[in-house]
């Protein structure tokens, strides 16, 4: 297991930078009393999950951990949903809606570097060493992941993920419902990215063997909302 202050350093800064924009969203369902109580109970199911995240490795060494600790946030504020009567799919779109927000608040100056940095040499050689050196380390808890070369036409490159820690971890919480819906929230960080294409057939989240991410170099990314008009959602074998 991870040290306990670690991880509660980490997942409160995910929190704080959060917190707002939550509310935002959470105010066009609920009235600010109960979003005050909605988040006071979502903090007391963070405390009861820290205990029991696992280690995978430092900001360091898995450029991944800020997604896995946003993970443990949207499991504590589905837990306290549920027993406001919310659906998986309530929550989902709840989370779908705050990714939006987060993305659209990055400076025009920020996407428009971070768009040519994602097909930079530099971005495609450091994800190559660097889920190398992830994939050596014993984190069974981990993700698994194997970096695929495009051929510049179908998409330029992309990754595989055999196996995943957000889906390790919901599974063993009960959050494999709220899963699917997760998974969809990856489009929203990249609808306002342009010359960006991000492509995905299948996610472990929905019942597949396997994510394979894809990036195209040119033309936009599609919403993930609503879920079912996605054909990663749901996995048909």
């Amino acid at each position: 297991m991870m040290d306990y202050s670690y991880k509660k350093k980490l997942v409160y800064k995910r929190l704080n930078s959060s917190v707002i924009i939550a509310r935002e969203v959470l105010s066009q369902y609920y009235d600010s009393e109960k979003i005050d109580s909605i988040l006071v109970d979502t903090i007391n199911e963070v405390e009861q999950l820290l205990p029991q995240v696992p280690f995978i490795g430092s900001k360091k060494e898995n450029i991944h951990l800020n997604d896995f600790f946003d993970s443990i946030l949207v499991l504590a504020l589905y837990k306290t949903l549920q027993k406001e009567g919310a659906t998986a799919r309530d929550v989902g779109k709840y989370m779908y809606e705050i990714r939006k927000i987060q993305a659209s608040k990055q400076s025009k100056i920020y996407r428009i570097l971070y768009s040519k940095l994602l097909f930079s040499s530099f971005i495609k050689n450091n994800l190559k060493k660097k889920n190398t050196l992830l994939n050596q380390k014993a984190f069974s808890e981990n993700w698994k992941m194997e970096f695929i070369d495009g051929d510049g036409v179908e998409f330029d490159w992309g990754m595989d993920f055999s196996e995943c820690a957000v889906k390790k971890f919901y599974d063993e919480h009960e959050g494999g419902e709220l899963l699917p819906y997760v998974c969809m929230s990856d489009y929203a960080m990249f609808e306002y990215l342009k010359n960006v294409e991000f492509i995905r057939t299948q996610t472990m989240g929905g019942g597949a063997p396997c994510c394979d991410f894809r990036f195209k170099k040119g033309g936009s990314t599609s919403s993930g909302w609503p879920p079912e008009e996605r054909e990663d959602f749901i996995y048909k074998k």
